[in-house]
């Protein structure tokens, strides 16, 4: 089973992109988005979902449903 921080790991190297890609997307530094991945930021709900939509699963996937 994978811990929640793989998957959005995963979520984001099946989306091809790299971690200052997806920050830029986001909005945020590299460094934000390193805490994300790396469980070290607690997740403010807008930010978690607009993770979510972009790598095409929902919040619940990548941090506290059951992997798909």
């Amino acid at each position: 089973m994978m811990k929640k921080i793989e998957r959005l790991q995963a979520a984001r190297i099946k989306s091809g992109k790299t971690q200052q890609q997806a920050a830029d997307v986001l909005g945020m530094s590299k460094q934000m988005y390193q805490k994300y991945e790396y469980g070290m930021s607690k997740q403010a709900i807008q930010t978690a979902i607009r993770i979510a939509k972009m790598y095409g699963t929902s919040v619940e996937h990548l941090w506290g449903g059951n992997p798909a």
